[in-house]
This record gives C-alpha cells, sequence and structure tokens, in this order.
C-alpha cells in the first residue's frame, strides 16, 4: 500500500512538473496568440504593421508595446526602391515591387520561429491608384498570419 501511494504521488510530481514546463514555452501554435510584440524595423514597417493588426484582429490580438508582456515576437526586414525608373516600372507598369518585407513571429524567448513569410506591393491593376510601399507589405503579411492563425497552423 505504501509503494503504490509512493507511484501515485511520484506519477502526479511528474504530471505537475509537465504541465508546469509545457505552460513555462508558452504557446506553440498561432491561434492561442493574444498578445504580440513588434520590433523595431527599417522605413517604419513595425508601425505599418501595428496599424493593421489593429485593423484586421479587430481585438483578437492585441500589439503590446513591452516585449515582456507578449507572447510572441514579431521581427522583420524590408526593403524599398526608390527613383523614377523604379517608380515607372513598378508603381505604374507594374512589372515589380517597389517594396518588399520578410517577417517572422518568434516565441516569446524569440528561439522558435512560429510562422513566417514575405510580400511585396506589386500591383498589376489599379497601378497608381492603388495604395503601395510599406502600407501594402504590411497588410498583404497580416492578412497572411490572419490566415495562417485561421488555418489552425
Amino acid at each position: 500500500m505504501a509503494q503504490e501511494a509512493d507511484l501515485l504521488l511520484r506519477i502526479l510530481w511528474l504530471a505537475c512538473m509537465g504541465a508546469a514546463c509545457a505552460l513555462a514555452q508558452g504557446p506553440r501554435n498561432l491561434t492561442s496568440l493574444k498578445k504580440i510584440f513588434i520590433e523595431k524595423m527599417d522605413n517604419d514597417l513595425d508601425q505599418y504593421l501595428r496599424a493593421e493588426f489593429s485593423k484586421q484582429f479587430n481585438g483578437r490580438v492585441t500589439v503590446v508595446l513591452d516585449k515582456n508582456d507578449a507572447d510572441a515576437i514579431v521581427v522583420g526586414v524590408n526593403q524599398e526602391q526608390k527613383g523614377t525608373g523604379a517608380k515607372i516600372t513598378g508603381r505604374y507598369l507594374g512589372l515589380h515591387d517597389l517594396a518588399t518585407g520578410a517577417v517572422s513571429l518568434l516565441d516569446k524567448e524569440g528561439k522558435i520561429i512560429l510562422w513566417s513569410d514575405e510580400a511585396g506591393d506589386r500591383s498589376l491593376l489599379g497601378g497608381p491608384l492603388r495604395r503601395g510601399g510599406q502600407r501594402q507589405v504590411a497588410g498583404r503579411l497580416v492578412a497572411k498570419l490572419k490566415k495562417a492563425m485561421e488555418n489552425g497552423r
């Protein structure tokens, strides 16, 4: 009887330790994310991402300003081509992207990539009438993340 009680206590202790470890690691899938932190990025892509998160997620995912409060961290790079030639072939003719961006969603510790994607601002329809640049890139990236979260990845 004492051995059975000892075995039961050990099993219970192991189960509690496993649950504590799982909680300490944070969310492993995208559907459990509620708060994200966005790192500073070139060409103010981070500002556009903040606006798009507010617009597209309607409060389901909150952008926090303190990294310690976040469930995940968004990091990224972007590039923007400037000049008349780039504007003519990119914006007006829709032949290439003027702005591109690639972001990764990392776990709270910044050690595991939960999601990653890239986007550009090229638009074959609408050309100069449509918004472009970093705003378009941010909108597309957040839409891709939202779709991935809805699919439960």
